[in-house]
């Protein structure tokens, strides 16, 4: 058997980090296969613990001596024939301790066949066998680039967060409440949703010219801690009869009723599988809707099929998609959601943002927020389904209705 060599080599540096390509094989064995047993050491400054290839001379890489929030960017894989799965793990994989990244491939004429398995099952194993016979496995190919970034709270700066156009005029009769829930207690965290609401906030100061006093701005709520903020913009509002507008904000999971499809949000304390321990959005509607406010704009960045950022089902759920109904608006109210029926709301990695919450602040700053709602419902309704489609996700529609006839023709400043 011939001697096996592998050769590393450094291919420079980038603003957040080094880019190394391995993998590279130059001999193999008698069958054309990667040796087993090769021990693959990774450059002290990536933090990655050596690796042996296993029987089919594949290599996984273990973090364990990394700085937690790391985020590993910039991933390819190839193998002739084959095509990467799950697609998001490619683009921004932030470490935790101790993580080992998992890329699933299949055969390039069952890629689409097999992606959308993917994201439809929970806790898919490499050694799972789908309709038709199709495989899917895990593989880390002969060659096998990364890099990685040094990000504060494993979150990359995004053209959205930077240089926010600034309001002229101060609106201090409109109140916002802003809900940011990403570290649950018993499900999987939701990426980005505390930068999502940290943003949002900033958009509501400069651009639309709240005071700060007037917004509230929670993250990882309670049940308790919904409820509190909605009594408070409920009483907030009733202050001013017929001249104060209400913005509600929220970014995290959303939890069907799986018996009535009613959607729900969930604190994170909540229970997926205890509708009690969520707060429903048909309550939300009915509580502020009963005020009598001169507009309530709902923006939720979540979807209500039990599924999660990455398109996986929740761990307390039946591990199906439910096809969710929509909460009834009440009152002078727009809503828009990020997802419809059994749909998933997902991450855009390369934003650090919700899909959905990265094109409303996009639309915001390029507007700067002179449009009004039918334009940016038709604008987030495109521009998210066409990247859903583009990264190779099943498609996400964001969803926008209003109680007013004529809600299309409303500005939203």
């Amino acid at each position: 058997m011939r001697k096996l060599m592998i050769f590393l080599m450094l291919l420079g540096t980038s603003a957040y980090g080094q880019m190394v390509q391995y993998g590279k094989v130059t001999e193999m064995d008698e069958h054309g296969n990667l040796l087993a047993g090769t021990t693959l050491t990774v450059p002290t400054e990536h933090d990655c613990q050596p690796t042996q290839s296993d029987s089919k001379g594949c290599f996984r890489l273990c973090f364990d001596k990394h700085r937690v929030g790391d985020v590993v960017s910039q991933i390819t894989a190839r193998k002739k024939g084959y095509e990467v799965v799950n697609i998001h793990v490619t683009r921004n994989w932030t470490l935790t301790t101790a993580d080992t990244l998992r890329i699933v491939m299949a055969p390039k004429n069952k890629v689409k066949e097999a992606r959308l398995k993917y994201y439809e099952l929970s806790g898919l194993s490499p050694d799972v066998v789908l309709p038709d016979g199709l495989s899917l496995y895990e593989v880390e190919s002969q060659l096998f680039a990364f890099h990685i970034s040094h990000y504060e709270n494993g979150v990359a700066p995004s053209d959205v967060d930077v240089d926010i156009p600034v309001a002229e005029e101060v609106n201090d009769k409109t109140f916002a409440v802003i809900i940011a829930n990403e570290d649950y207690q018993r499900e999987q965290n939701v990426p980005f949703a505390k930068h999502d609401g940290e943003v949002f906030k900033e958009y509501c100061t400069r651009l639309l010219g709240i005071p700060e006093e007037n917004i509230h701005w929670v993250t990882d709520a309670t049940l308790n801690n919904i409820r509190y903020e909605v009594d408070w913009l409920e009483a907030t509002l009733a202050a001013y009869p017929g001249e104060a507008k209400g913005i509600f904000y929220y970014s995290g999971h959303g939890i069907p009723d799986e018996t009535s499809r009613s959607a729900y949000l969930l604190p994170v304390d909540g229970y997926g599988t205890n509708m009690a321990s969520s707060y429903g959005l048909d309550e939300l509607y009915a509580q502020l809707g009963s005020v009598d406010a001169e507009l309530i704009t709902y923006f939720v960045d979540a979807c209500f099929s039990g599924a999660t950022r990455e398109g996986e089902m929740m761990a307390e759920t039946r591990g199906v998609a439910v096809n969710s109904k929509a909460g009834e608006l009440q009152g002078n109210a727009i809503a828009f959601s990020a997802a419809r029926g059994n749909e998933t709301a997902f991450a855009y990695d390369e934003k650090s943002h919700g899909m959905f919450t990265y094109y409303l602040l996009k639309k915001l700053k390029e507007s700067r927020g002179n449009l009004t709602a039918g334009e940016l419902a038709d604008y987030l309704g495109e521009n998210v389904a066409r990247m859903s489609a583009l990264q190779g996700m099943k498609t996400q529609r964001p969803s926008a209705n209003g109680t007013m006839q004529d809600w299309r023709t409303i500005k939203l400043k």
